[in-house]
């Protein structure tokens, strides 16, 4: 059996997404004229900025996961494994789709504590789509495999969480000290 897909938590630096999302978020709290401070109170608009640009809560639904399709293997796929077209005729890919919720980068960003496990999924559309390539005699450990696969995402989603809510407390405090105190009206 043979999991294919890009490697979870192994793209870009999290620490530098996060600080590109706080980058902008004090970029759009600079720009908030005195007026509007004025206008709608210092509180409200802190609030509003936090929750255009704070990381929501990432959550897997796996209680929702489903299988999405079965099919014979492609040419690369066939390549990439190593076997000939008379063995990949045995063989079937199947793909299960996993909802998630919140931010796609928790799940493709490599996180500062770095996990040795790197799934494999695509993720596209509000899912994690994990495709494995198995023979019939194989299919009996698709749910053992499955779940597995499901452990290690949720371990190393737990560590992006936590770098996200870090990220979440800070971008609190630097709001509060970017966005202006109202102005006096009398000056």
């Amino acid at each position: 059996m043979f999991l294919v897909g890009p490697y979870l938590f192994s793209g870009d630096d999290l620490d530098a997404y996060l600080a590109s999302r706080r980058a902008a978020a004090l970029k759009a709290a600079a720009g908030i004229p005195p007026a509007e401070v004025n206008a709608r109170g210092r509180d409200a608009v802190i609030r509003d900025l936090y929750a255009r640009h704070a990381v929501p809560v990432t959550n897997l639904h796996v209680e929702s996961a489903h299988f999405t399709s079965e099919r014979k293997l492609t040419a690369d796929e066939r390549e990439a494994i190593g076997v000939s077209d008379e063995d990949a005729d045995k063989l079937k890919a199947i793909t299960i789709a996993i909802p998630y919720s919140g931010d796609e980068h928790l799940f493709t960003c490599t996180p500062t504590i770095y996990s040795a496990h790197q799934p494999q999924a695509d993720v596209r559309d509000g899912n994690l789509s994990v495709t494995y390539l198995l023979n019939e005699v194989e299919e009996f450990q698709l749910e053992n495999n499955f779940r597995r696969l499901v452990a290690l995402v949720e371990r190393t989603l737990e560590v992006t969480q936590w770098q996200a809510m870090a990220y979440n407390e800070r971008l609190s405090e630097a709001l509060a000290g970017a966005v202006g105190a109202p102005a006096d009206a009398g000056s």
